[in-house]
């Protein structure tokens, strides 16, 4: 393998794969013993695995520079191609299902390979194709449009990143002034946000239909396989952060609030922890990098592993750049059994927060694609790959003292009381996405409407000084999930609980959450949700007992620090 810089890139030719997945459908159906199905899968799985390398490869450099015209017509070409690709791949599961030998396929790959097959059937609809090609040029708009967003500050013309440095400034008026610029940043894009997402709402609410369901909702949640749950469960989930966690993030920003000697904190205080100024990192992206590789070497042997190959093939994209697109991920590379991190840093304490989120999912996706025998088992649904990441944002705790020196403490209830701050913010983005979807009809000022109502109800404490464009709600526009990723966000609180869980046993036994961590990162997606919270001896975050407990023992560790910092 080269540095990512290094790799080649060939537009692959999707005609000619189209046949390749067309001819892998026959040889499926027609496979006389499960030997030769065997076989031919596993073929047809390393073959995509070329295909999609391509793609990622693409993609990557596409979201570092979003003005890039060549991959920018490259992203359109995949998006355009893909889903009649994906019907393909549909009718090769189906005819895995049908086929005498799928119990030995079972038997040797799991239970819930199967189940995800049977559930990707429902969406095995010709008449989907042009509205996915549709939906991604939507997403390719919207990534666009927030990628080339910039606003005046000072004299300078920045972006989204620019500002957030400057959001955290010790100084209320500077705080004041950028979160100003940052509203006004979203506030020129608005009515193009506005009409991208009309188009997104009524567009997955016609495939919905097309399908047979009676909401998009219930389509995301079959596609995003929710087996284990539903609605109703999601549901009591939030309304269970509401009773506890909501007060207790309460309390914590009146404290935060007698801290700073206000009389009213508003939403350019927030972000502000400390009077004197929160802790950030020291030294240059390369610095934090090396600084990484050895706490990675000294956490353990895999992680040792796992971030030399990281760094010797320059497998990242961290600093913040004009064009390049908001927002951090994780993706790889399949055919280099590689993870990419991509990030925005902006000299903050975030930028460990994404660094070490990043390498959370990057950790799990170098094992369990080292292990796991298909590709399709490497990871699992998103409520347990975010808590991959989440968890590791907690082991690396003890190493924090190399970033953040004298100021590590601060650090770390810096980082502790945001993990537990932005659950409520979670369930208003989910919550808004089921009055959205389940009222499809609605208007761009009653969205707005909606989102300040259950703002209110989950972050009482939000207060935007009077700015209209905020006080209307607008600031769910900021979400990058709501236009690309939909529904994808309530599991970020559902991981957090575990991933809490996580910490709490590490203060006690860290070995032993090591281990856990570990064996869940290994079995990928081999298992389904329950089953693999199980594997690791985590508990149910759905339960009541789960949520009132985790958010006890954190809030007590956060007055351990407080009493340690003086504060």
């Amino acid at each position: 393998m080269q540095k990512f810089s290094s790799l080649p890139y060939v537009r692959p030719d999707l005609a000619a794969y189209k046949k390749e997945a067309e001819a892998h459908v026959e040889k499926v159906r027609n496979a006389e013993s499960y030997e030769a199905l065997r076989k031919e899968w596993i073929s047809h799985s390393e073959r995509t695995m070329e295909i999609m390398t391509m793609r990622s490869i693409a993609s990557i450099r596409n979201t570092v520079d979003t003005t890039d015209a060549f991959y920018d017509q490259e992203i359109r070409y995949f998006n355009s191609e893909f889903p009649a690709i994906s019907l393909i791949a549909m009718q090769a599961e189906a005819a895995l299902l049908n086929s005498p030998f799928v119990g030995d396929f079972e038997k040797e790959f799991g239970s819930i390979l199967i189940q995800n097959m049977r559930a990707s059937l429902r969406f095995q609809d010709e008449r989907l194709v042009p509205m996915q090609i549709k939906e991604s040029e939507l997403v390719r708009r919207y990534s666009r449009a927030s990628a080339t967003a910039v606003t005046e500050f000072r004299g300078k013309t920045v972006n989204f990143y620019g500002l957030l440095k400057q959001m955290e400034s010790e100084d209320r008026k500077t705080r004041k002034e950028a979160f100003l610029a940052w509203s006004d940043l979203y506030q020129k894009i608005s009515g193009e946000l506005d009409d991208v997402y009309d188009e997104m709402v009524a567009l997955r609410n016609e495939m919905a239909k097309t399908l047979g369901f009676e909401s998009y909702t219930d389509m995301a949640y079959l596609k995003r396989r929710r087996f284990d749950y539903g609605r109703e469960e999601v549901k009591a989930f939030r309304e269970n952060v509401k009773k506890y966690i909501t007060p207790a993030c309460q309390l914590l920003y009146d404290k935060q609030r007698q801290r700073l000697g206000l009389d009213k904190l508003y939403k350019y205080d927030e972000s502000l922890v400390f009077a004197g100024g929160n802790a950030d990192p020291e030294g240059t992206k390369d610095e934090l990098i090396q600084k990484a590789l050895s706490m990675y070497k000294e956490l353990s042997e895999e992680t040792g592993e796992f971030f030399s190959f990281m760094v010797e093939y320059d497998l990242f994209d961290l600093e913040s750049k004009p064009g390049k697109r908001p927002g951090g991920y994780c993706t790889s590379l399949p055919m280099y059994k590689a993870p990419f991190i991509f990030s925005n840093f902006n000299g903050t304490a975030a930028d460990m927060g994404v660094l070490t989120h990043e390498a959370g999912h990057a950790f799990e996706g170098y094992l369990a694609g080292r292990i796991q025998p298909l590709p399709a088992l490497a990871h699992s649904t998103s409520e347990i790959n975010e808590i991959h990441s989440m968890a590791m944002e907690h082991f690396t705790y003890p190493w924090m003292k190399n970033f953040f020196g004298e100021k590590t403490d601060m650090y770390l209830y810096d980082h502790l009381w945001g993990a537990l701050g932005v659950i409520p913010y979670m369930c208003v983005v989910d919550e808004f996405q089921h009055r959205v979807y389940d009222n499809p009809g609605m208007n761009r000022t009653e969205r707005r409407k909606v989102w300040r109502e259950i703002e209110k109800e989950f972050m009482p404490w939000r207060d935007y000084d009077g700015n209209a464009f905020l006080e209307e709600g607008g600031f769910w526009m900021q979400k990058q999930h709501i236009f690309m990723y939909p529904f994808y966000y309530i599991e970020y609180a559902l991981a957090q609980i575990c991933a809490f869980q996580f910490y709490l046993k590490m203060l006690k036994d860290q070995p032993s959450a090591w281990n856990d961590y570990v064996r869940l990162c290994k079995a990928g997606g081999s298992k389904g949700y329950f089953d693999l919270l199980k594997l690791a001896d985590l508990e149910n975050p759905f339960t009541e007992k789960a949520v009132k407990e985790t958010t006890e023992a954190v809030v007590m560790r956060l007055s351990e620090l407080e009493k340690k910092l003086g504060i």
